[in-house]
């Protein structure tokens, strides 16, 4: 990779005249540099010429220890701030190889050093030190090991570190050794977190109490690393306090560390986008100053910055120069960890790079095993996993795993085996095989137990949790979770930082009591989980499970409830930083008042839930909340308000995400939503091109029923064009899937629609009034006064049509487990340009426009077809079939009702991840009527 900045550039140079004889043009290189640097007042600038000078002067004055620490400065592709590291060094303190090589030779060097070369080494050293080339952050003397190696330390070298500092009493050694016990603590196989940050918070006073601020800052760093996973804002706040103090005395590599650490701490909060932005910065300074490590480390966390946001072209880039960087180390065990990077990005990126990540999971796993380093193992599995998803093919994964499994089992290696199992059983359920994932998530669940991980055993058992309810079998379930949620809550599980399982095996005990009927018992637990997370003052596991309480009381029916147990949540994630809660929570809002048919207070919730996953740099959840957004102003068309340039906006967002994440069926519903979008901008040319790849999209899902919508929409495109051949023939298209499913519903209601197209076709209605279909979301059956089940009316003569007719269009049902696409006809009205206005249920004429509004009644009313399309969970009937009474399966808890269910948000607005999936739907009914 190129240098970058005027140190790395002038170093790069000078090494090539030096390593040619070029000495005196080397020297004189250093001094403009220098020279350059003091006038300027750039330290890095002039450290580095510094550098120069004294390597020069050295080679001068000791030719051959000269030449040969040049070629093993190259052998090792050394920056300026390593080799004055190694200069400074003390040989190579155990390092082996090239760099051991290199350190010893400067070692030598060094110690000849004389008259005019002694003192411009000594005066280069005082430079480097200034900014920081000689620092570390356990504040020991810089070493080759801490140039070239990533090797983790041994337990028993962490435990010494770690007891150290209770023999010490000097404060200028008890300062340094606390923050090397802290920094141990958290790298032990079970991390004592609590400790570490005690130490840590120990170190920084004693620094201050002393005014040494490179220790000050130092210490204010490790308080960052140790508050990672219980503190977000902590972390976030020590980190920039680390970054102002080492700006206050200009040590750059401080300063590198400390934005490094506020990227993590960005990353602890879900606030991915931040998290890139500012670990960019610590990338371009960790390569000024040549600080190889951190660059690689720093390009780790930007590659999975932009794995959790989607991008995984970006990822693979960052992951391609991680690995880049970590051969130009030689470091074998960075180099199998940018592998495991590498192939998760390349999994992301199409199928032919998905070939290529298996066999970037297959090189890891092949370093992992030549270094001995076992554990690390399930790691390059979980990387060939997310290789074989880009394929569609798990093949490959399963085997290594079996693979894997049989030789530690074989080793009698069981917190191994149990790795790799539940990595298996991962890859299972990724597969949707759902016994296999299950039998796998027990069996990793019993090795987890024999290891005596009691962390593992809880993640595993919250798995077999999850795949219970998958299966419907709510009451083993209910025991997995609740086995897990002790575990968790034991301690010895790891405390504060094992909160995020902890929520899933809640969730998933709330799930399963829910399933099972036990709405109270759920929302019992939920509620007990709550009042323990607020008196801990723990903001996430409150919100969290206020969202769960929340789902609880949709289930019931309890609309208000639901919205007086979600107020809070927006806030209590935004305390913490958790933007994807906050989204999820804004978006259970804005479905809700959708669903009260209160569509200007569910714009403002769509619109934070938009910003929220905007921050968040959730591509997909981005995705969702679009449809969200455009789902609102559907809404708010049909009351004369919102924007359909604002719903387009939104509609395009959602088509264009979908493309990039490549996920088919998401991309049929954006597409199929933004013709709509279309028609309702008259765009009618456009909505019918959309339409028609909807219809494409839906055709290789071999989903009907998005066909037959997409259909529809091509009708309404035709319409708007005043093609009215074209509107019959495709409506008559439509009416012929509907046949094919045997939906006489569906055949009745195109024929209704062929009807007003025949209206139109007359002169009856005004064609140029029309824009499209309203997407409406309605109240709940169970919300509505008395609760009662929601009916069909009986439908209507043709003869007794009117302008206010019951019509309905529902999809035929595609499979169990997909979602279907309903037009809801509740009622002719007026769609004009400047808004619309519901039709008189009676039929008077309100009169022309101007009477209309000059009496305050507002728009007057036009013969204008308006029709509803929502976006709906697949019942396992036919469609407008009654749900009939029975004992078993995923909707035994809940009461009988109509089959035919909305839930608006499933397809067209962000997924739910809180609460039970079994909930209670909205049912399709007009305001005010028990029917439909």
């Amino acid at each position: 990779m190129a240098p970058v900045g005027e140190a790395a550039t002038t170093w790069a140079s000078a090494l090539d005249l030096l390593g040619s004889k070029k000495i005196e043009e080397a020297q004189k290189l250093g001094e403009n540099a220098k020279a350059k640097g003091n006038d300027s007042g750039v330290k890095m600038t002039e450290a580095s010429g510094a550098i120069v000078v004294a390597l020069a002067l050295l080679c001068k004055t000791n030719a051959q220890p000269g030449s040969d620490f040049v070629a093993a400065l190259k052998s090792v592709e050394a920056t300026w701030s390593e080799a004055a590291a190694l200069l400074a060094g003390n040989g190579s303190g155990g390092a082996t190889g090239t760099w051991g090589q290199a350190a010893d030779s400067a070692k030598s060097l060094a110690s000849k050093a004389s008259g005019e070369a002694a003192s411009a080494l000594s005066s280069a050293m005082t430079l480097a030190k200034e900014v920081g080339i000689t620092w570390t952050e356990k504040l020991t003397a810089v070493s080759a090991h801490d140039l070239s190696s990533a090797t983790a330390e041994d337990e028993a070298s962490l435990k010494a570190a770690a007891s150290a500092p209770s023999s010490i009493s000097d404060p200028k050694q008890r300062a340094p050794a606390l923050v090397r016990a802290a920094l141990a603590q958290m790298k032990m196989e079970n991390p004592q977190t609590e400790d570490a940050l005690k130490n840590a918070k120990e170190a920084l006073a004693l620094f201050r109490e002393m005014n040494d601020l490179e220790g000050e800052g130092t210490a204010l760093r490790t308080v960052s690393v140790a508050s990672f996973g219980t503190d977000a804002f902590g972390a976030l706040q020590a980190a920039n306090q680390s970054l102002k103090t080492f700006k206050e005395i200009g040590h750059t590599k401080g300063q590198a560390a400390a934005i490094h650490a506020i990227a993590k701490a960005h990353m602890g909060k879900d606030s991915t986008d931040d998290a890139v932005f500012r670990a960019g910065e610590a990338l371009k300074l960790s390569r000024q100053i040549g600080d190889r490590m951190r660059e690689a480390a720093v390009l780790d966390l930007i590659a999975e910055a932009n794995l959790v946001m989607g991008g995984g072209k970006r990822a693979l880039t960052a992951a391609q120069d991680a690995l880049a960087v970590a051969k130009s180390l030689g470091e074998k065990a960075m180099e199998a960890q940018c592998h495991c990077l590498l192939a998760k990005a390349q999994g992301t990126c199409g199928e032919t790079a998905a070939a290529a990540g298996i066999q970037s999971a297959q090189d890891a796993l092949a370093l992992y095993q030549s270094l001995g380093l076992r554990d690390k193992e399930s790691q390059a599995l979980t990387a060939m996993a997310a290789a074989c998803k880009g394929k569609d093919n798990p093949t490959e994964a399963l085997r290594c795993g079996q693979e894997l499994i049989d030789k530690f089992r074989r080793a009698s290696d069981k917190k191994n085996e149990a790795a790799c199992t539940y990595g298996v059983a991962t890859i299972h359920l990724s597969s949707k095989e759902l016994d296999q994932a299950l039998r796998s998530a027990q069996e990793a669940a019993a090795c987890y137990k024999l290891a005596g991980d009691r962390l593992g055993e809880a993640r595993a058992l919250t798995l077999v949790a999850q795949v219970r309810i998958l299966k419907q079998e709510p009451g083993d379930a209910v025991k997995a979770a609740e086995q897990a949620c002790v575990l968790y809550r034991s301690g010895a599980a790891g405390g504060c930082a094992t909160r995020d399982s902890e929520l899933n095996g809640i969730k998933a005990q709330v799930d399963a009591h829910a399933m099972m009927g036990g709405i109270d018992e759920a929302m019992r637990v939920a509620s007990e989980q709550q009042r323990r997370f607020k008196s801990s003052k723990d903001k996430k596991g409150e919100g969290s499970c206020l969202l769960m309480l929340a789902k609880m009381h949709q289930m019931r029916g309890e609309i208000d409830d639901a919205l007086n147990a979600l107020v809070q949540a927006p806030s209590l994630f935004l305390a913490v930083g958790d933007r994807r809660g906050e989204a999820e929570a804004w978006q259970m809002i804005a479905k809700i008042h959708l669903g009260k048919g209160q569509a200007q207070q569910a714009q403002r919730a769509a619109e934070e839930c938009s910003l929220a996953y905007r921050k968040l740099g959730d591509k997909r959840g981005r995705a969702q909340a679009s449809q969200l957004v455009a789902d609102v102003h559907f809404a708010l068309a049909s009351l004369g308000l919102g924007s359909p340039q604002e719903a387009l906006k939104a509609a395009q967002e959602a088509a264009s995400l979908f493309q990039e994440l490549d996920e088919k069926a998401s991309l049929a519903v954006a597409l199929h939503i933004l013709s709509n979008a279309q028609l309702m901008t008259k765009s009618f040319e456009d909505a019918l091109k959309t339409a028609q790849d909807a219809e494409t999209q839906f055709r290789a899902l071999r989903d009907g029923a998005g066909e037959a919508g997409s259909l529809l929409l091509q009708a309404g495109a035709h319409l708007g064009d005043k093609n009215f051949e074209e509107c019959k023939r495709c409506a008559k298209e439509c009416k012929d899937l509907f046949k094919s499913a045997g939906d006489v519903m569906g055949e009745d209601s195109v024929e209704d629609f062929l009807d007003s197209v025949a209206a139109y076709e007359k002169g009856q209605q005004n064609v140029d009034d029309f824009r499209g279909f309203s997407m409406r979301t309605d109240m709940p059956a169970a919300a509505q006064k008395g609760g009662q089940k929601a009916s069909r009316q009986p439908r209507k003569n043709r003869s007794q049509m009117s302008n206010i007719a019951d019509i309905e269009l529902i999809k035929a049902e595609a499979s169990k487990e997909s979602k279907l696409t309903l037009a809801f006809f509740d009622g002719f009205e007026a769609r004009a340009a400047g808004g619309s206005q519901r039709a008189d249920k009676g039929g008077k004429d309100k009169g022309g426009l101007k009477d209309s509004l000059e009496s305050g009644h507002g728009y007057p009313d036009k013969e204008q077809v308006l029709y509803s399309v929502r976006w709906v969970q697949a019942s396992q009937g036919k469609s407008g079939a009654g749900l009939q009474s029975r004992r078993g399966g995923k909707r035994e808890f809940t009461k009988e009702e109509d089959q035919r269910v909305v839930a608006s948000g499933d397809l067209g607005a962000p997924k739910e991840n809180w609460g039970s999936r079994y909930s209670q739907s909205d049912r399709l009914q007009e305001n005010g009527r028990s029917g439909l």
